[in-house]
């Protein structure tokens, strides 16, 4: 009985850790020891986030990632080869960034109408634009248009999966999207909170700590940064920057595509994931 009572805390909580059929062991830790990772990309190859966003991460010390279409501006393509150089990461957004023809496409850049060959295409076409501008020969990371995956009324995921052009994939989501089940991530579906016109910076730290709390992944998705499409507030924009480069200790503050190597790299040495294999 003394043993008994002398085990008993210890007993209970192998007990509980069975119940939720998690170990320790299986627990994702971030680099040097902080609460979250934060991932800050940006879709669409806005002129804005050349004037605004780049800036200010650069001022701080930060680095984004930047999901870019279609490169038609030779001045443009610089300033972006210049953000290479600076350590950002470019990465896939398609060529012409085909969506759903009911989010307001026209026929001929409606994904309705894409066959999965006109989708990989696009997508090749544009690693090749990406190359120019940086070099890198790598995979890249991909993010959905308008987080929609299908062509012609079909899920292309698989195929895109298979083809070996991406390496990663975000998706589109709300305040809720804190990754924390690594377990079971498919990498390309990684969700994010889609920032709005209407979010403060508060909402914005609100996603960071939310992130932290659970120890998990937060990605944010920009547009525009003070003007353009689904714009948020430069200064707001500034705000969350500055609240995370004041925070490093609590929070992994990387580029998209080093956040999934190290989640991949974590999955391949836990069995138990479901996409370790």
């Amino acid at each position: 009985m003394i043993h008994f009572v002398r085990y008993a805390p210890i007993l209970l909580f192998g007990l509980l850790l069975c119940l939720s059929g998690h170990s320790w062991a299986q627990r994702l830790t971030w680099p040097n020891g902080a609460k979250a990772a934060i991932c800050l990309t940006y879709d669409d190859a806005m002129s804005s986030q050349l004037e605004q966003a780049i800036p200010v991460l650069n001022s701080l010390q930060l680095k984004g990632t930047f999901f870019l279409n279609s490169l038609a501006d030779n001045n443009a393509s610089e300033q972006w080869r210049q953000a290479a150089q600076q350590g950002h990461e470019l990465a896939n957004h398609t060529l012409f960034h085909p969506c759903l023809a009911a989010k307001g496409w026209k026929p001929v850049w409606a994904l309705d109408n894409y066959t999965f060959d006109r989708v990989l295409k696009e997508v090749q076409s544009m690693n090749t634009q990406l190359y120019l501008l940086d070099g890198k020969k790598t995979k890249r990371t991909f993010a959905f248009p308008c987080g929609d995956t299908t062509a012609g009324g079909v899920s292309y995921l698989d195929t895109l999966r298979r083809s070996g052009l991406v390496s990663y994939g975000r998706m589109v989501g709300d305040a809720n999207a804190v990754v924390t089940d690594f377990e079971n991530l498919d990498l390309l579906q990684v969700p994010s909170l889609a920032v709005q016109p209407e979010h403060t910076a508060a909402d914005l730290i609100a996603y960071a700590e939310k992130a932290a709390q659970q120890g998990g992944l937060g990605v944010y998705l920009f547009h525009g940064v003070g003007s353009q499409w689904i714009a948020v507030s430069a200064a707001e924009h500034k705000k969350l920057a500055e609240y995370l480069a004041n925070h490093k200790q609590t929070y992994w503050i990387t580029t998209f595509d080093n956040a999934m190597n190290y989640v991949s790299q974590w999955q391949k040495s836990h069995p138990s994931s479901v996409h370790s294999k």
